[in-house]
């Protein structure tokens, strides 16, 4: 491989979606192709209409243990461990990564097998959310993204 394929399958990828009101299941990217995801998270842009709870999957696969309330005021963020046994850790201020929150803090791994066609959905339910959803990733193979769905 070439030293720039090299640089440029080595590097992290940001994606993000604009900020829009989340109250239901919604595909927010798919994935087309293998990447190693190391964060999916978000930040409020405008105040939660109540105690507005968050599930997601990866490509069929629970990004945590259970539904969490996900609701505070403009700037809040948020964090989704990437770990069926982890818990969405949110904070009004910084957020440290550290690995009780991350279990495992190395990211997972995701493709567009058919559990879930290779789609990250997040599940908004009790109320309405606004704000802007991002990840971070690596391609694994070439022809991978992450994209807005």
């Amino acid at each position: 491989m070439s030293q720039l394929k090299d640089l440029w399958m080595n590097q992290e990828t940001v994606i993000y979606r604009a900020p829009q009101v989340y109250n239901a299941a919604t595909n927010l990217f798919e994935i087309t192709g293998p990447v190693l995801i190391y964060l999916l998270g978000g930040y409020a842009t405008a105040a939660a209409g109540g105690a507005t709870t968050l599930a997601t999957t990866i490509n069929g696969v629970a990004g945590e243990a259970a539904a969490v309330a996900i609701n505070g005021a403009v700037g809040t963020v948020w964090a989704i461990p990437l770990n069926v046994a982890g818990v969405i850790a949110g904070a009004a201020g910084a957020l440290p990564l550290t690995t009780a929150l991350l279990h495992p803090p190395q990211g997972m791994i995701a493709g567009t097998g058919a559990a879930g066609n290779g789609v990250i959905v997040g599940t908004f339910a009790v109320s309405t959310w606004t704000g802007s959803i991002f990840a971070i990733y690596r391609k694994l193979a070439p022809d991978s993204a992450i994209i807005v769905a």
